[in-house]
Parts: C-alpha cells; sequence; structure tokens
C-alpha cells in the first residue's frame, strides 16, 4: 500500500474531544456532518481517506449522467455539474485497483 493515511495530522488542532469524535468516523459523510457540526474544515484530501481509503468516490450527475463533477473546497457549497450545472449529484464507489 502506498501512503498509509494518518487521520491524526488533519485533526491536530482540534479540541481532544473533536479528535476523538474525527477518529470514530467511519464514512466520509459522517466526517463532513462531524465538520459541519463543530464548524471546522477538513481537507478534501482527508476525506478521500477517511475509512482507510479502500476505494474512490465518483460523483455523477443524476439529470444528466455526466462525470464531470465541480467539487468545491467549501464543505458548505454544492456539488454541480459542469455540463448542466445541476445540482443533483449521486455517488458510487469505484474499488481502488491494486
Amino acid at each position: 500500500m502506498a501512503n498509509e493515511f494518518n487521520i491524526d495530522e488533519y485533526i491536530k488542532d482540534l479540541t481532544p474531544e473533536q479528535q476523538e469524535k474525527a477518529k470514530a468516523c467511519k464514512t466520509k459523510e459522517e466526517l463532513m456532518k462531524l465538520a459541519a457540526e463543530e464548524n471546522v474544515e477538513i481537507p478534501m484530501e482527508a476525506l478521500e481517506n477517511v475509512a482507510g481509503g479502500c476505494g474512490k468516490t465518483e460523483y455523477f450527475c443524476v439529470a444528466c449522467g455526466s462525470t464531470d463533477i465541480y467539487i468545491p473546497d467549501d464543505l458548505y457549497e454544492p456539488l454541480r455539474c459542469r455540463r448542466c450545472n445541476g445540482n443533483n449529484i449521486g455517488h458510487r464507489y469505484v474499488k481502488k485497483e491494486e
């Protein structure tokens, strides 16, 4: 396995209580929800590696099927389709190639 993900590097500036909550997150969605609730930023690269980075999340537009999706750095800004500008974005997990 290439670089092992170390969540401690990304949560070192949080309070001890927030750190424990972050370590308990098993999915990207759980970590994003925690970040919103605690009003803290979690870098996108950290979110990509939650739960061991066992796969990759692929986003797609439900309306037009495009996978050309704008993913903002700001957790409060919605994902948007670059083709039709829609915001009804779905996701699926793609197994990581070894």
